[in-house]
Parts: structure tokens; sequence; C-alpha cells
């Protein structure tokens, strides 16, 4: 279905009624999960009326990918780019900021977001797996090519892309197991220097990620190294 022209605005169209509409529905398809939620009881949360949703999202499956979007988009709003030539710290601190600002959310909001992410991990929609191919594997192949560049290989490999989801890995893990993480060392991802705390650890492990994978590459070139040099000499010599 596709969403009314807004030259057709509904008479009942205030400002703040598409916000409170996507809060609405975060927390419902959260709690309840795509199939079980219903259009409904979400404009009926939002004190919308029914048809806004049609009128901004087109239909429940288009609000739905709305929902899921917002959390995606902040992340890459957030996120620099992925620019070989800045100091790696900077870099990582910038990095790192984006994954971690949900972090920085209300207690209610963050845990249902997490719920929401946690049902994709279990179950992923076609909506989900849309954002990834659309949104998220560009960024990731960007973030490839620059640690190409920042540890001196000519073209990404495999093996970068295992490093780039390492470094991806270490703060999506706060984003899913935050509550688990607060219930066994409480203070650990909220409170007073938290954030902080945690920023900074994730920029050192960061650091140490790259340069473990620059150490390999480079060992690896200077085993390579007299097995070039022998068989340049019996080259020579035949």
């Amino acid at each position: 279905m596709r969403a009314m022209s807004r030259k057709n605005s509904p008479a009942d169209e205030v400002p703040g009624r598409r916000e409170r509409l996507l809060s609405e529905a975060s927390r419902i398809f959260a709690l309840k999960g795509f199939d079980k939620a219903s259009t409904r009881e979400i404009a009926q949360a939002a004190g919308a009326n029914i048809g806004l949703i049609a009128y901004y999202f087109g239909d429940k499956l288009g609000l739905y990918r709305e929902v899921m979007m917002r959390p995606v988009a902040d992340v890459i709003a957030r996120m620099p780019e992925a620019d070989a030539s800045v100091p790696l710290r900077p870099w990582l601190e910038s990095f790192y900021g984006a994954f971690l600002q949900p972090l920085q959310l209300d207690e209610e909001a963050l845990a249902g977001l997490l719920r929401l992410c946690g049902r994709e991990m279990i179950e992923p929609s076609a909506v989900y797996q849309e954002i990834c191919a659309e949104y998220i594997a560009p960024r990731h192949l960007e973030l490839v090519q620059m640690l190409a560049q920042r540890c001196g290989a000519a073209e990404p490999d495999i093996e970068l892309h295992q490093l780039a989801f390492g470094l991806v890995a270490l703060a999506h893990d706060y984003w899913m197991s935050a509550d688990h993480m607060e219930a066994l060392v409480p203070g650990m991802v909220r409170g007073p220097g938290a954030y902080e705390r945690v920023l900074g650890r994730l920029v050192g492990y960061g650091e140490a990620l790259i340069e473990h994978e620059r150490a390999l590459r480079q060992a690896a070139k200077s085993d390579l190294a007299p097995v070039k040099s022998q068989t340049s000499r019996k080259a020579r010599k035949t």
C-alpha cells in the first residue's frame, strides 16, 4: 500500500505525531514481534488515527522498516568517514563513539532497542536483510578497504573482513549484552563515567587488533623475503 500524498494531508495530522507513532511502534514491536503487533494497537498507544500509519509509512511493513532503520541510520550518521589518512586513535574514538551512542539512552528506551535487535538476531526478517544489503554492507566494505590501507595490504582479503567484523563485534556486544553485563557488574555500562570508560577501553582494544593484523602481515613478508632471495640467486645461476 502506498502512503497518501502529502497534498492530501489528514485533518488530524499534528506536529510530533509521526515520532510518537515510531516510538510506540518500536516499543510494541519489541514486546510482541512483527506478527503479533497490530497497527490499531500502535495507533491507539500513540493517540493517533490508524489512517496516519498509511499516510506516513504506507502499511505495517513500511512502519516496521522505519522502526528498524532508525537505530541503523543513527549510527551511520555519526560514523566517521573510512579515511586511512586520519590518525588511528582519533578515528577509533569516533568509530566506537557512534556505536556506543545507544548506551546513553534511558533504560526503558535501551531495553526496547535491545529486545528489538535481539528478535532480529534470532529470526532475521526480510526487512532487516534489506537494510543490511542497502546500508550496512557498503559501510562494511568501506571499512575493509580502509583497513587494507592501514595494514599495508594491496587489496581487501578475507582476513581483513574478519578484522572488520572483530572491530564491530567489540561494540555490538555492548548493545546486545548491556543488561547481562549490568546484572553481573552494576555500573559496567550505565551510571557516571561508564560511557567514557567503555569507549576508552574499546579504542585501545581496537588499536591492538589492528596492530596485531599489521604484525602478522609484516611477519609473513619477512618469512617470504629469504625464499624470494634464494629463488633469485638460483635463477641467476641457471
